[in-house]
Formats: C-alpha cells, sequence, structure tokens
C-alpha cells in the first residue's frame, strides 16, 4: 500500500488574498432579475436533458441508467429552486406592498 506524503502548506497571504477576492466577488451588486432569469434558464436546459434522457432509455438508445438519474435529480433540483425564487420574490412584493406610508 503506498501512502502518499503529505505536501507543504500555502502561506497563510496566500489564504487571506483568495478570501478577500472571494469577498469582492460576492460584494459585487447582481440585479435580481439576472438571477431569477439564470434560474429559469438553468431549470429549461435541466428539463430538456432529462427529459431527452429519459426518451433515449425509454428507446432503448441509452443504457447509461445513472446518467439518467442525475440529469433526473439536477431538473428536478433546479424545478424546487426556481420554484422557491419565486415564491420568495411574490412574498417580498406582497410585504412590501402592505406597508403602511
Amino acid at each position: 500500500m503506498f501512502i502518499v506524503p503529505i505536501g507543504q502548506m500555502s502561506p497563510l497571504s496566500e489564504l487571506q488574498n483568495e478570501s478577500f477576492a472571494t469577498q469582492q466577488a460576492t460584494d459585487s451588486k447582481i440585479p435580481f432579475s439576472d438571477v431569477l432569469q439564470d434560474a429559469v434558464k438553468t431549470m429549461q436546459e435541466t428539463q430538456e436533458v432529462s427529459k431527452q434522457d429519459a426518451y433515449d432509455l425509454a428507446m432503448g438508445r441509452s443504457d447509461d441508467l445513472h446518467s439518467v438519474m442525475i440529469h433526473s435529480t439536477q431538473a428536478s433540483t433546479a424545478l424546487k429552486m426556481t420554484v422557491e425564487l419565486t415564491s420568495r420574490v411574490v412574498n417580498a412584493y406582497k410585504e412590501i406592498m402592505q406597508t403602511q406610508i
């Protein structure tokens, strides 16, 4: 049995630079409409891939069941995320509209 030796750790300053770069990336302002459009686009793409995989499996053109299941789960997760995102938007809108001025 071969044991892989432990390599040298990177200096702390490199880790701090990476965390600073990550923080700057998250601090940038992304319009919510873009986030919602990306979620819907991703959902549609994953559903199309899942449908095509299921069709190919049913027609006997594919015997790769695990990738069909992975794509199906991805489509389901994308749908759940999109529904959650839209319901939160609607709830936020309702909350804003009910505020007293």
